[in-house]
């Protein structure tokens, strides 16, 4: 969904914690913007490929394993 080129965008000089020492000079430094969102006509001629879905193999196995895994809830409601 990125590409670096099209989708980073870096701003000089713009105000920073004045305990940030990796800057050059003290208050002013750098930022950087990603922009990792789905792109539309006109960004992109390229149509996007179909949603991936997980067979129900895989979904049960994923939750018989939830509680194992030490993760909370019982998972099935993230694997719908």
């Amino acid at each position: 969904r990125m590409d670096p080129v099209r989708d980073v965008t870096l701003i000089e000089n713009t105000p920073i914690d004045y305990l940030d020492f990796a800057s050059p000079e003290s208050g002013l430094g750098g930022k950087i913007g990603l922009d990792a969102t789905n792109k539309w006509v006109p960004e992109t001629k390229r149509e996007w490929g179909r949603q991936i879905r997980m067979d129900q193999d895989v979904i049960d196995a994923v939750t018989k394993k939830w509680s194992k895994l030490g993760l909370p809830g019982t998972g099935r409601p993230i694997w719908k």
